[in-house]
Order: structure tokens, then sequence, then C-alpha cells
């Protein structure tokens, strides 16, 4: 059963992506594995065979584990504004948020685009009958037949704003209108062959009984009362007491049980047998809304009514009716859920949520207590990573030529010696907080804020030898030290665009514009007591962003001299200028971006829309252009990528400035978000494309493409690393995770014993630590380092 749910949860991608298979099954069924030989013997033979159709093997488990309530996790693309079905199910009618209806035939598969049908007005809903589709607004609704030609325009009758309607046929429907001076009071109206009956006030909430002849409403003193269908009237049948103002009323999926739900919680009338009562409260500091008139959270029972289950904001709260306690809380997506329905057919005893995170999920309620391997994830989408690794020193050997190295964004520490197993660790950014992740075992050990509350962090950076987060937050730049997780510099410095390293990571750059305003300020400090080092004011016509050589010794800032563009050389420890370079070559284009040459200290790229441009600012000389190239380069500058946002990779051999491999043809697959670059051993060549939602990794030595992997989520962030693992790359995406792949190369004779070696695959390896061990590990390290001489 563990491995059949755990191919109908990826499902949705094995379906497209069947290669992925052996992925799917190790990055869920992981924790599995240790406690169920069969679970063990068939991800060993995931790992040792799936590197040949799909060469990104999950590092740890970083995917939904079959075997708790989670049942079904199809893919929905895009965000549905309503649904309808046609009484007999031959028609479907749904309705996006620019005005556009679309009317689908079933049965034929013929569909009709229906292009603002209120000629203006938003369209509020979209209704079916067997032979007729009735979209409203709040003022009209049109009438158009089952092949989408218009019948009729019908103006509201009614001085009340329309919002909500309901069809038995185009001659018999009701309509629910609300007063603009007091939106909780509303009134229904209701027509029928014979005549208008009487309108019915309410307020706040109503809903359908068993029969479409009865409902269900709120009086102005909150009481609930049941009212059925007269001749002339709604008659009023029976008053449920109630003192607390409701948001939303619904009855569960037998009519057993009316629902209605308020700010603090929920409440159960049994509507028939006991007529019991309860009252389901959510926890301190949880509060239901309301979205929209006559909708809030909602509210089921589960069958044999021994659960009831809700879903409000991102979790899944469920209560014993028994004795009406809290008993379990799920974290169930990672947006808030819209909608929640029971499906209660046979023998399934589930329940369907949606989410703003573009998901649908199915829960079993029967296994709602049966352990959940959590996957540690942000509330908010990555939008940066960083890469350490830190290394536990064996013995007491001691090194002097200890050297720390940096290279982008991707961080390591490199000995001449041998050492001990390393503990990597990824820094990550979210709008609200700084992450500290263990990549090794996927725990997310602690998140840094200087603001409890509304905190804005937008961008960071981490010294080589992770001591020291320079950041910026809520308009200052902050100077954390990680082993004490506390401030040791804030000051205030606004919108600043970029934060770079310099001078052996013992100062930084902040790179600050202010919008309107064609003057760049380049503020350097020391790190850690912040102090002023030097501050620049440049003028620009169009603003780029600077750059510092390879070699960290000069800082080159983009500028305009009159209509002339021109660079600034400066000398990044100090801030001298040195000179200025008019630029002039031939085939001349305003450029994008300045990016250093990674094998010449003296060198940058110049980035235009059509090449990439080689000057050597020391000696103010052009050296060539190089077509097609966009900046991506190998570490010794032999290579090159060309990625442009419709489709298509080449790999550039830079000294002829030749394409030697065509890895991707250029296909027009739309403009897209595309991460592109090479792995820090320059083997492999990483491609993302936004609309694909896949990493494709190929080869550089033949070109081969030797894996194409689906991510569960947009990709918000990239880093490469190398490490006693092996080759990895990190993921950070929109839901707020962060995955770790291991690339294992099956033309590599060790690649069989490289996934057998970590952590997640042998106990033995595996630290036992939870996240307040983990991170006590990771501080105690910068200690061991500072004391090596």
């Amino acid at each position: 059963m563990l491995v059949a749910d755990a191919l109908r949860l990826g499902g949705a991608i094995l379906s497209s992506h069947p290669d992925m298979l052996a992925a799917q099954l190790v990055g869920r069924l992981l924790p599995e594995m240790h406690n169920n030989p069969h679970v063990k013997m068939l991800l060993q033979q995931c790992d040792e065979e799936g590197m040949h159709h799909c060469a990104l093997m999950p590092t740890y488990h970083c995917m939904h584990t079959p075997g708790g309530p989670l049942k079904v996790v199809p893919e929905i693309e895009g965000i549905l504004q309503d649904l309808t079905l046609s009484p007999d199910n031959k028609y479907a009618v749904a309705h996006t948020n620019n005005n556009l209806v679309v009317l689908l035939n079933m049965l034929t598969s013929e569909f009709f685009r229906l292009h603002d049908p209120l000629d203006g007005e938003t369209v509020k809903a979209s209704l079916l009958t067997d032979t007729h589709c009735i979209i409203h607004g709040t003022q009209s609704w049109v009438v158009y037949n089952l092949r989408g030609q218009l019948q009729d325009k019908v103006t509201s009758p009614w001085t009340d704003h329309i919002v909500s309607m309901e069809l038995k046929s185009v001659q018999e429907y009701s309509a629910i209108t609300a007063d603009s001076d007091d939106p909780q009071c509303m009134t229904l109206r209701t027509v029928t062959t014979t005549g208008d009956l009487k309108p019915l006030t309410f307020y706040n909430a109503l809903c359908r009984g068993e029969e479409s002849e009865e409902l269900y409403c709120c009086s102005s003193d909150h009481n609930v009362t049941l009212y059925k269908q007269g001749q002339q009237e709604w008659e009023a049948s029976l008053t449920l007491a109630n003192s607390t103002p409701l948001l939303q009323l619904l009855l569960d999926f037998d009519n057993e049980n009316l629902i209605g739900t308020c700010m603090m919680g929920f409440k159960v009338w049994q509507v028939v047998d006991d007529k019991k009562t309860w009252n389901l409260l959510l926890p301190h500091g949880i509060r239901n809304i309301s979205t929209q008139p006559l909708t809030s959270n909602s509210c089921i029972i589960s069958k044999g009514h021994d659960y009831a289950v809700a879903g409000v904001r991102k979790n899944l709260y469920v209560w014993s009716l028994e004795d009406e306690g809290l008993v379990k809380v799920l974290d169930a997506h990672f947006g808030r859920i819209i909608s929640m329905v029971a499906l209660t057919v046979r023998d399934w005893n589930s329940v369907i949520t949606s989410s703003l995170d573009r998901s649908v999920k199915v829960w079993n309620i029967n296994n709602i207590f049966e352990q959940v391997h959590v996957i540690d994830r942000h509330e908010l989408q990555v939008d940066h990573i960083w890469y350490v690794v830190v290394f536990l020193f064996s013995g007491t050997r001691k090194y002097k030529g200890l050297i720390f190295t940096r290279e982008l964004t991707v961080f390591s520490i490199f000995l001449p010696w041998s050492v001990s197993p390393t503990l990597p660790l990824a820094v990550t950014v979210t709008r609200n907080s700084i992450g500290l992740w263990n990549t090794r075992l996927g725990k997310l050990t602690c998140r840094l804020a200087d603001s409890p509350l509304g905190a804005i962090v937008t961008l960071a950076d981490i010294t080589s030898d992770s001591r020291y987060i320079v950041s910026t937050e809520s308009g200052n730049v902050l100077v954390w030290n990680v082993k004490t997780k506390s401030v040791e510099f804030r000051a205030e410095e606004r919108n600043v665009l970029q934060l770079l390293l310099i001078d052996g990571d013992t100062k930084f750059l902040a790179i600050c514009r202010s919008s309107g305003e064609d003057v760049c300020r380049v503020v350097a400090r020391n790190i850690p007591d912040g102090g002023l080092v030097y501050e620049l004011a440049i003028t620009f016509r169009l603003f780029k962003l600077p750059t510092v050589t390879a070699d960290g010794l000069l800082l080159v800032v983009p500028s305009a001299d009159g209509m002339k563009d021109i660079l600034y050389v400066y000398h990044a420890k100090t801030g001298t200028q040195l000179h200025k370079m008019v630029l002039k070559y031939p085939g001349y284009k305003d450029f994008q971006a300045v990016t250093p040459m990674p094998n010449r200290p003296s060198q940058v790229v110049l980035i235009d829309p059509d090449k990439g441009n080689i000057v050597d600012v020391r000696s103010k000389k052009f050296i060539r252009s190089i077509n097609k190239w966009g900046g991506k380069v190998t570490s010794d500058g032999r290579f090159g990528l060309f990625a442009p946002a419709r489709g298509g990779l080449e790999l550039l051999e830079l000294r002829h400035g030749t394409s030697i491999h065509t890895l991707i043809p250029r296909v027009a697959e739309g403009v897209f978000a595309v991460i592109c670059m090479f792995t820090k051993t320059d083997e492999y060549v990483l491609y993302y494309h936004g609309g694909r939602k896949t990493i494709r990794v190929f080869r550089v030595a033949d070109g081969e493409l030797i894996a194409n992997f689906r991510v569960q989520a947009e990709l918000t962030a990239i880093a490469c690393t190398n490490s006693s693992d092996g080759e990895s790359i990190v993921l950070g995406t929109v839901d707020g995770c962060v995955s770790c792949l291991t690339i294992v190369d099956p033309a590599k004779p060790s690649a069989k014993h490289l996934l057998a070696n970590l952590p997640s695959r042998d106990l033995k390896l595996r630290r036992p630590l939870d996240h307040r061990e983990s991170c006590a590990t990771v501080t105690s390290m910068f200690g061991r380092l500072k004391n090596v001489p």
C-alpha cells in the first residue's frame, strides 16, 4: 500500500515524466526505508538503476509521504474562478477574473469562449440548466443557449445589487440581493411560473435545505430559522437557538447536520434524530473571516459522525464530536484554503481541499491519526539561496594555510588535507526572514529576523567563514553573528539593490538607488562592526548594477559622461578612483549587465541583447565580442551558454565564439523565466524552464541529457555545491521548501556508491539531530574554525 499510495501522490508528475519514477519513490518513501525491509530493497534498486533514467536523485526526504491522511494531489494549473455542471452532467461552464466565460460540451469536447458577456460589468457567476447558460453580474444577467448564442439580456428589476442566483429554469429562479447601505441585511427574491413570492429578509447566512423548497437562514437576533416555500411566501417551520453572529450556513453531505461558521469557530446542529448541538472552538489567535457575502471557511462532518474537519488559513483542524476537543492540526497547504467539500461515496471517508497554492488535495479521514513525516519549509517563498560547507576537524591536527574561497553565490571551505564528514549549511532568504538549513538532513535549523513582526527582508549574503550574515531588512542594513544569532551592527540604509562582499569578506558594499533619482550610492563598511570605510555617489543614464573583478581588487561601476557610456574603476578596498573607461568598440549596443571574467582578474563582460563583450578595465582595452553569449561562463573561461527566453540552449566555446553543442533546439515555447548555469565543477549544465517547471541536466563533455526533473512547485532560487556527498543542487521553491538533489552521473563508476553513503540511506551516518541540536552543532563549529592557527 505504501508504494501504491506513493505512486498515486506522484501520479500527476509521473503521467508526463515517467523517467522520474525512481526519484518520486525515493523522495516519498525515504522515512519508511529503515522500518520496512521491502521498501529498503526497492529504494536501493531505485538508487542503483534510476540514475540511467534521471540523474537527479533526492538527497533526503523532500516529498509528501504516503500512509497519512493525504491521499491524492492532482496537478491544477491556473486559478479557477468558478465551475458549474449542468443537471444532466453533459455541460460545464466556468469563468475567469477577466470576464471570460468558457462553455464546454463534455461529450464532444467542443467549447465556446464568451468574451465580456455583460458588456463591461463584472461576471459574478455562471449557471447552467439542461438547455441554457445564465451569466449574471450585480445589475443584470444574460441567457445563452448551449451553443454559445445569446438568447436574452435582462436588466435587474431590483434596486439592490445581486449577490447570487439559483436556477430551476429560465422562468423559475431565485436571487439574493443586498442593500449597499447595510450589506448584512439581504433579501431572497423568488420567481415562479405562478408569480413572485413575498421577499424574505435575512441576515448574513443562508443555505438550502434537503428539499429545494426548504432553506435555513439567520434572523436579526442571530437565531437560525427553517423556512418552507408556500404559495405566496416563505413560511417559518423551525427555530434553532443561537446567540453568535454567523458568517455561513451549510448542510453536511447527508443533510443530517447544519453547520454554522462563526468568527471563533463552528456550531453544529443535528437537525434529525437526537437534535444534538456541538460548539467547536478554534485555537487562540485563529479566526474565521468572511471572504465574500454568504461565504466563509467550511467545516465537514466525517462519515459516522466521529470527527469534524475544518480548513482555516493553510491548516486542517480536526475535532472529536464526542467531547468537542481539538485533536489534530495538519499543515495542509502553503497557501490559504479557499474551498472544502466532503467525499463520502461508498468506502471513501475523505475531505477535498483546494488552495491558493494552485493545488487540490484529498485527505483520508480514516488515516487522520497516522504518523506524518513533516517536511520543513518557510511560510513564504524562498527568494535566494547561499550554500556553505562547514568541515569538522578530525583529531588535533593543525594547518596554518587554511584557505577560504568564494565563487559567485556558492560557498565552500577548502583544505589541502583530508577532513572528517561535513555538515553542509544553506542560507535562504524569504520575504520575512533568513533561514539556516542543514541540507544533509533537510532540516530548517533556525530563522533570523530583526523584527519579529512585519520584517521585510530583501537581500542577504554570508561570509566565506560562515560567521556573519549581511542583510537588508525594513530599510536597515544588518550584520548578524551566526553563532549567537544576534545583530552585531544595524544602520539605516534605504533602497539597497545589491550587497557585495569584498577584501576577504571583511568588508561589504551596499549599492543604493532611490526611485526617480539618477544617482547611485556605493557605501562600504567593515564586517562585523559596520564601520564606514568610504561612500561614493555616481550618476548614471540607465542604471546597471556594479560588479567587482574576479581578484576582488577593482570595483567597476557603469555610469555616463554626457551621452557617452563609461565605466568608473575604483579601488575596491579604499574607494579611490583609478580611472574611467569610455565604452567604444565595434558593434557597440547599450548593455544590460556587467559580470566579471573568472579567469581574468582585470576583465569584465558587458552583456547586450545580442552578444557578450569582454573589456580589460585595467588597460582600458576592448578584447573581443562573442555572439549570443549571455554571460554564463565556466571557472576556466573556456565555455559559455546561450539561453534565450523563447527557448533553446547552446554550449559556446568562447575562444573562437562557436557553438559546439546544441543542448536544446530552438523550439518556440513562449516567453518564460529561464535559469541556466554551470555546476561548481563545470561538468554539467543546469537549465530550468518556468513553463515546463523542469530542471534539465546536460553533461558538458558530450552534451548528453542525463536528467529531466519536474519540480513540485515553481522554482525561485537555485545554488550548486560540490562536497563529500557529491555534486548537488539546492532548490528553493515558491512553497517555501528547500530541496537538495544529488547529481548521479551513470557514466561515473563511483555513482553507484554515492547515494548509498548519504545519511538518509545509512543510519550510521545520520546524526540524531533535532532542529535545536542541529543549529547548536553548526554554530559550535565556528569556534573550532576560529581557533585554527
